[in-house]
């Protein structure tokens, strides 16, 4: 029996799972049709070529005789397509050129005839682009564009910014100011034909306020009531917390007063700074007063009428918080992966980009992405703790592996990263390995002022407490029996954090 069919090539194949060289005859078959395929399609292409042309013309075949000299030989043209134009330099930043959009406003300059033109940064596709449709020609806003590339970032530019253009009386734009926020302004200057950039320093105002209170449903409703924020929770809790506790020992009718500098840019406040003293009139544990005291240039903390700092070698608490969401616990239910795991810290509840500073002095042993903790930060410290701080939404500016900490440094700010249910920061601390409760350990007695600074320290508590003496309080009366604990804003609420 043959091995070949009637064409003349063996029958038998290489095995599909076997890497071999198809038989020469073979090779030779298969070469023919795929030429054969290739001519058959360059031919179908062709005629569809043909095809669209002769459409594109109005269907007019084409003529053999030749058209007239005046006349000019059609193009195709592709539907959508725009004849292009003369946009001026490329975009630096890779950028389109946009058509100028309409300003908010436009007002007259201090220079006769000057104008200063207005516009959003809204869905520009670059910086460079945006500042063409603030109106900005080409040269120039390539200059402008170099002036600010050191100064700052374009990556964070966002479509409720604004920027605005200086002309003078011949329409030549002179200055260039581009505002992110009241205290982030930077603005660009020509001075004869170069462009200058730099960031503009806004002078801030610092105004002394003195706020009181009465306790009826809540500490944090009394305070946003007074006009202080719920956020000054944090304080109130942070300070007293080794004296009072505002989770079981809150009463209505519990009364604060507050001296706080609120920091001003003309008629808009940025918020509150530094508090000068605190007072709580609890009904349960009597008066409770402290007075801030900077140790240091920038630094400081709240010391008792005695000249001692409330805190220890440590801070309790090193954020300013809203209340806290979940505390230490080596029993508790996991509230996304829904088992008992325990909870080796304390969460504190607090918004998006509140600063984070360091528990107590030591060195950065890791600052980085971690699984569930998201942005982590951890610190050695000296007599073999270790403190963690999770979920953060970014880092402090130089933070890194090696580098040493102060107490009340910043280190980051509050985020949601990583397992997380909402916006807070964990705190773990681990003392020879093992994880505790920082609310139990942070809580040895702060350092006595020396005494070669008490008799400052007691000119100005007198001056503090005389101060605090004269805020009225609002005649409120207590709703709610005064042996009935009022809810506080420090209510343990679990909400996850580093496992």
């Amino acid at each position: 029996m043959s091995d070949e069919t009637p064409s003349g090539i063996p029958s038998h194949r290489p095995l599909p799972s076997v890497d071999m060289p198809l038989l020469r005859d073979h090779v030779r078959q298969t070469r023919r049709r795929s030429v054969l395929a290739g001519s058959v399609l360059l031919a179908v292409g062709l005629v569809a070529a043909a095809l669209a042309w002769w459409r594109a013309d109005d269907g007019t075949a084409p003529s053999a005789s030749p058209a007239p000299a005046e006349a000019a030989l059609p193009v195709p043209v592709e539907v959508g397509f725009t004849p292009p134009v003369d946009a001026g330099p490329a975009p630096l930043d890779g950028g389109a050129a946009a058509t100028p959009s309409a300003p908010l406003r436009v007002e007259p300059t201090e220079v006769p005839g000057g104008t200063r033109t207005t516009h959003a940064f809204g869905q520009a596709l670059g910086f460079r682009p945006a500042l063409t449709n603030a109106g900005l020609e080409g040269r120039e806003a390539d200059a402008v564009t170099v002036a600010l590339t050191d100064v700052m970032d374009f990556r964070r530019c966002r479509p409720e910014h604004q920027m605005t253009v200086e002309r003078d009386a011949d329409g030549r734009a002179q200055r260039f100011e581009y505002r992110a926020s009241i205290t982030h302004i930077y603005e660009a200057v020509r001075r004869d034909d170069r462009w200058i950039g730099r960031r503009v320093d806004v002078p801030v105002e610092r105004l002394r306020r003195a706020r009181g209170g009465v306790v009826q449903n809540s500490l944090g409703g009394a305070l946003e009531q007074a006009g202080l924020g719920r956020s000054m929770v944090g304080t109130f809790v942070d300070t007293f917390d080794g004296r009072f506790d505002f989770n079981t020992e809150t009463r209505g009718g519990d009364t604060f007063r507050v001296l706080v500098d609120e920091e001003r840019i003309g008629d808009h406040s940025l918020g509150f700074g530094t508090v000068w003293a605190i007072e709580y009139r609890s009904q349960r544990r009597g008066l409770l007063q402290a007075f801030w005291v900077e140790t240091r240039p920038g630094e400081g903390d709240f010391h008792d009428e005695t000249g001692r700092a409330v805190h220890g070698g440590w801070l309790r608490t090193p954020l300013r918080f809203d209340h806290i969401s979940s505390p230490f616990n080596p029993r508790r239910m996991h509230p996304v992966l829904r088992r008992i795991m325990p909870h080796n810290g304390i969460d504190y509840a607090a918004g998006v980009g509140v600063p984070v500073w360091a528990a107590g002095d030591g060195t950065v042993t890791f600052a980085g992405e971690r699984g569930a903790n998201g942005n982590l930060v951890s610190l050695r410290h000296d007599g073999g703790y270790e403190s963690f701080y999770a979920h953060l939404s970014r880092f402090a500016p130089g933070l890194a592996a090696g580098r040493p900490v102060r107490q009340r440094q910043l280190i980051g700010y509050v985020g949601s990263t990583g397992r997380s249910t909402g916006p807070h920061l964990h705190f773990g601390l681990k003392r020879n390995g093992r994880f505790v409760d920082p609310g139990r350990e942070l809580n040895g007695p702060g350092r006595a002022l020396p005494a070669a600074q008490m008799a400052r320290f007691r000119s100005q508590m007198a001056r503090l407490r005389g101060e605090l003496a004269s805020i009225e309080l609002p005649d409120v009366q207590a709703a709610t029996d005064r042996e009935t604990p009022a809810p506080s804003d420090a209510t343990p609420r679990d909400e996850g954090g580093m496992d």
